[in-house]
């Protein structure tokens, strides 16, 4: 079966759009107007919602799309939002090249293009962190942490990339610290272990946007029932709006390079070390138990070595 966008591959929408429009029927020009005007309002709409707005018909808003060379009204969207975000990544790579050249700790002028990158790498991390520590508010972390160290269980929410892999690292994180904690990574299964949920369990929910859908369903169903609900994710978006409690980390507010993985993932991890550092504080003594027995498993298979991390 064909995957979005592989159709046709003769470049970006838009552009073709507008090179087509005078060769276009009636019907179709109102089409191609609607997207040249609103791009990001269509990418979130129906086929109804389209035909409907136009006084055209859905079969009309189809054969549109196979017209400009694409699938279907799915495959149109897809593209359209790539061809969007690629412009904004554009967009952002321009505001960069504006800003001062980066130079080394030491004052010397970073040197050779390896150079830059891993400044500019760095750099961004440090962004990341420092804003975090900025705006993470020690008062819902001291709440996130007691509700974690008094649940009766915890689960993990997290899907995609990084989000999904950190949510494995919170699980690693809170199961030394004898936390009955467990990880969904998949749409269905949250929705069913949100389900059977109680008050007195804790569901954490980790996101980068704090937008995608699963998330926020199994989030309703934790809090119908009355599940304490903690986000890791921007406080503004709806996952962050929605939880009791919201342990803010914001995306970049210039964005990053197209080949630069999201420093914000360096952000959440501090938070989830953060968030860990408070769950065994609040347990004291019975923190220090299972560390300590923790430790000693590890030394048993390696022997004793300074620093080592434990179990990591």
């Amino acid at each position: 079966m064909n995957q979005p966008g592989n159709s046709d591959d003769r470049g970006d929408i838009l552009p073709r759009l507008e090179a087509m429009m005078e060769s276009m029927t009636r019907s179709d020009l109102k089409i191609a107007k609607l997207i040249l005007k609103s791009p990001h309002e269509f990418v979130r709409a129906s086929v109804r919602s389209v035909a409907a707005d136009l006084g055209v018909s859905e079969p009309t808003v189809l054969r549109f799309c196979r017209t400009v060379g694409c699938e279907g009204f799915k495959d149109l969207k897809f593209r359209l939002i790539q061809e969007l975000a690629h412009a904004q990544a554009m967009t952002d790579q321009r505001e960069r090249a504006t800003r001062p050249t980066l130079v080394r700790s030491e004052g010397a002028p970073a040197s050779g293009v390896d150079d830059a990158v891993a400044d500019r790498l760095f750099d961004t991390i440090i962004d990341a962190l420092s804003r975090t520590r900025e705006t993470l508010n020690e008062k819902d972390l001291q709440a996130a942490a007691q509700a974690v160290a008094k649940a009766g269980r915890v689960v993990v929410y997290g899907i995609g990339g990084s989000s999904a892999a950190l949510a494995g690292e919170i699980h690693n994180r809170l199961f030394r610290l004898d936390i009955s904690a467990m990880v969904f990574t998949d749409g269905y299964a949250q929705r069913m272990s949100a389900a059977i949920l109680s008050p007195g369990d804790v569901a954490v929910f980790l996101s980068s946007t704090g937008r995608p859908r699963e998330l926020q369903e199994s989030m309703e169903l934790a809090k119908h029932y009355k599940a304490t609900c903690i986000a890791i994710t921007d406080a503004d978006s709806p996952l962050g709006r929605d939880a009791d409690i919201c342990l803010h980390v914001g995306l970049s507010p210039s964005g990053v390079e197209e080949f630069q993985p999201n420093p914000m993932r360096f952000a959440q991890l501090f938070v989830i070390d953060r968030l860990a550092y408070a769950v065994a504080a609040s347990l004291g003594e019975r923190a220090h138990l299972m560390l300590r027995r923790a430790r000693g498993s590890v030394a048993w298979l390696h022997g004793l070595a300074p620093q080592q991390p434990i179990g990591d």
